[in-house]
């Protein structure tokens, strides 16, 4: 009889769970609304300009993260019946999140520096069958100089973290354009000693050259971008050239959409030659942090 009252009770669960997903928890809530950090910062007499995006999450519609809420109903029920069974509390959630994970990333870029906020949100089942929901909120600055990785929770950073947010840092160089490989390739052509090496490459290169189509372009945001980096694995992202200057710190150009298989990330505000406070590349400097540096690792 126990055994099939378990059972009853987990399968209420799930049957309750069901109208309440497409409403969010408090938590999920606080992060969909997530501001901005510049704008905390306001306007300051010497800005930076950088060009700025706001991505955010397409997962709502992801068949893969929404098979992963259904395990997350199923392991509460699970757990119910377990800790039920074992004599120990079960405290099932009222409500279920709307989607197992959400994320949002503030992008600025610099000529020479690019520092990206992340704010996301995730979920899992506790020991009493309660749901451990996150908030998590963090920082990647990088350049030639390296990394500087923060936690603005923790409040830790650590890694290339110094004082002028890695303003002297050198631009990576440009990759070659189109025109100059080109030009480069005629230039070892025409040599007699390359001649039979060039030919060798020529034909290796000439079905890939056949088989590459035209990249994809898309507006995303009221911005033109390509579809770039893309791999077997559907990894990849769509990214922009507008702007006074073309970012070369890690990707050349601005991302509007990161792309892994199904899911995407895609741009929901886009500002290129956006005056911001310089403040913006140096969290870590706020106060209370503290910072490791990449010597100290």
């Amino acid at each position: 009889m126990n055994h099939i009252r378990s059972h009853a009770c987990a399968a209420l669960i799930l049957a309750l769970a069901t109208p309440l997903a497409p409403a969010m928890t408090a938590v999920e809530r606080q992060v969909d609304v997530a501001n901005a950090p510049h704008v905390a910062l306001g306007r300051t007499a010497k800005p930076v300009t950088v060009h700025y995006v706001h991505r955010k999450d397409e997962y709502a519609n992801s068949p893969t993260l929404r098979a992963q809420l259904d395990v997350l109903k199923h392991a509460v029920a699970a757990c119910v019946e377990a800790n039920r069974r074992q004599g120990r509390r079960a405290r099932p959630p009222a409500q279920f999140p709307s989607q197992f994970l959400r994320v949002h990333n503030f992008d600025y870029s610099a000529p020479n520096r690019n520092i990206v906020y992340t704010v996301s949100y995730g979920v899992q089942v506790a020991e009493d069958c309660s749901l451990l929901e996150r908030e998590r909120r963090s920082a990647v600055l990088s350049s030639t100089k390296g990394e500087c990785r923060i936690d603005l929770v923790d409040k830790k950073a650590e890694g290339e973290c110094d004082a002028r947010g890695q303003a002297d840092a050198a631009p990576r160089p440009r990759s070659p354009t189109r025109a100059q490989l080109d030009a480069t390739g005629a230039a070892l052509a025409a040599d007699p000693r390359l001649a039979e090496r060039m030919n060798v490459v020529r034909q290796l290169t000439a079905g890939a050259a056949a088989a590459g189509a035209p990249a994809e372009r898309m507006t995303i945001a009221g911005h033109r971008c390509e579809i770039v980096q893309a791999t077997p694995a559907g990894a990849g992202a769509c990214v922009s050239k507008e702007g006074s200057f073309v970012p070369a710190a890690g990707t050349e150009g601005v991302v509007l959409m990161d792309i892994f298989g199904a899911e995407k990330i895609k741009a929901v505000d886009v500002k290129f030659d956006m005056p911001v406070d310089p403040t913006i590349f140096t969290p870590y400097l706020s106060g209370g942090y503290t910072i490791t540096s990449g010597q100290d690792q």
